[in-house]
């Protein structure tokens, strides 16, 4: 993709659009991706793919039309103003966002790194490989299950009818291995995985290892009796699901159609004095980092919870008007549905300053959750939530392996309850950087 083919995009857009006396923004991406499969130590399949996303939205008056296409010819972009068009006339909802202005973007140079290109087929199957390889060589007990290398290199553009236009390019890579452990009836799994701008950032083999000794350590596990404890959640999985649930609930359009607990709580103390949050769009080592959002706003960092007090929602334009809250650019196109929505980037927690001991020695016996099984049996309008989890049961210093048990509570409770807050940050999937932190009290239900 060149930024001259996005002029031209512009130019037949704008043509149709004066015809039709409407305005327009575009919000488009070309990206190349690479994936490679081992299964146990044995290439299962790696493949390329180039995708284009073309998303489009037509507005007059109060009113406001959506088309996409993946096909960025002459013909179907017209085609999908025609429809984007049609949209708008048969639309009877008044939802008109706004354009954004021509402003000065956040330079984005950095994120995109220019020697991506240069790591061959051969060099990714080999990389891929040397997880699996050392997984399986680091314990008897120990078997892959599966490692995968994915990568992708994406142009993105912007444009609409008020002159205002920018573009950026990122490049991104995952590694992750799963590795089983068998150890007579006990059977337990490790997963670890790792993103990065290059290559070079990540080590294969240790990646490997790491997913192994996961495994390994929870091998002969017990299951804690049901009962109320204080729970340790574990910087890494476990925090980073509960923040992005967590921050899915402060999103503006789900506020507004109260779908969201945290309805009218804008800027009342709600959680913990010890918790504070942040979007940080501009972060390197944030995957689902821009320099502009879905609307074409320039992206800034935006405090969502500063001290306790819930200080920000993430809105678009529209919906920021409609909450009568202040607008902090957070709208995303869905591809493949012509859908504004509105999401965060990348969460930051704040941390505190002691160590990790610090949290689990605060109680003679705490539970240690650091990995959370999907999220099947959490309320996304309540926040209410039963989660199978993983852990370890700490007591007079020592960490026993946990499985097979659960933990329920409501999210708003967990982060009202916080009362110690490590320095551990960990990053996870490439989106939420966060400590550990200890909750009093939550419901364990085991044998």
């Amino acid at each position: 993709m060149k930024d001259s083919q996005v002029h031209q995009f512009y130019d037949s857009i704008k043509t149709l659009a004066k015809k039709d006396a409407v305005d327009f923004d575009f919000y488009g991406s070309s990206q190349g991706k690479t994936q490679v499969w081992f299964q146990k130590k044995e290439l299962k399949n790696h493949s390329y793919s180039e995708t284009n996303h073309f998303n489009l939205r037509v507005l007059k008056g109060k009113k406001s039309g959506a088309s996409w296409t993946k096909d960025l010819s002459k013909k179907s972009l017209e085609d999908c103003y025609r429809r984007a068009v049609d949209s708008l006339k048969l639309s009877d909802k008044e939802e008109r966002g706004d354009l954004s202005s021509i402003q000065k973007y956040p330079d984005f140079s950095s994120f995109y790194n220019t020697n991506f290109k240069k790591t061959v087929l051969e060099d990714k199957i080999k990389k891929t490989k040397e997880m699996s390889v050392a997984c399986f060589n680091s314990d008897p007990e120990v078997q892959p299950v599966y490692s995968q290398v994915f990568d992708s290199n994406a142009h993105h553009f912007f444009a609409n009818s008020c002159g205002s236009q920018s573009f950026y390019k990122a490049s991104h890579v995952l590694a992750q291995c799963y590795s089983l452990a068998v150890q007579g009836d006990s059977r337990t799994n490790g997963h670890t995985k790792k993103y990065s701008r290059s290559y070079r950032d990540i080590d294969f083999e240790e990646l490997g290892r790491e997913s192994a000794n996961k495994a390994l350590k929870k091998l002969n596990y017990s299951i804690p009796k049901t009962k109320k404890y204080p729970v340790v959640f574990k910087s890494g999985q476990a925090v980073g699901s509960l923040l992005s649930s967590l921050a899915d609930l402060m999103n503006g359009k789900k506020v507004f159609e109260g779908l969201s607990l945290f309805k009218d709580s804008l800027h009342k103390k709600i959680f913990s004095q010890n918790f504070s949050l942040h979007d940080d769009p501009l972060a390197l080592w944030g995957m689902q980092s821009q320099t502009f959002d879905g609307e074409g706003f320039a992206m800034e960092k935006t405090s969502l919870v500063c001290e306790g007090i819930l200080e920000n929602y993430l809105t678009s334009s529209f919906y920021a008007k409609a909450l009568k809250a202040p607008h902090t650019k957070k709208a995303c196109w869905i591809d493949e549905q012509g859908i504004l929505d509105i999401s965060a980037t990348n969460l930051v927690m704040s941390e505190g300053a002691g160590p990790f001991e610090e949290l689990v020695d605060s109680f003679p016996q705490v539970i240690v959750i650091d990995y959370l099984k999907g999220f099947a049996g959490y309320n996304a309008v309540s926040g209410d939530f039963s989660i199978e989890s993983e852990g370890f049961l700490w007591e007079g210093g020592e960490a026993k392996p946990l499985c097979q048990f659960t933990v329920s509570g409501n999210i708003k409770q967990i982060f009202s309850r916080i009362l110690k807050i490590a320095g551990d940050s960990k990053v996870y999937a490439g989106m939420v950087r966060a400590p550990s932190f200890l909750v009093e009290d939550l419901m364990i239900a085991g044998r």
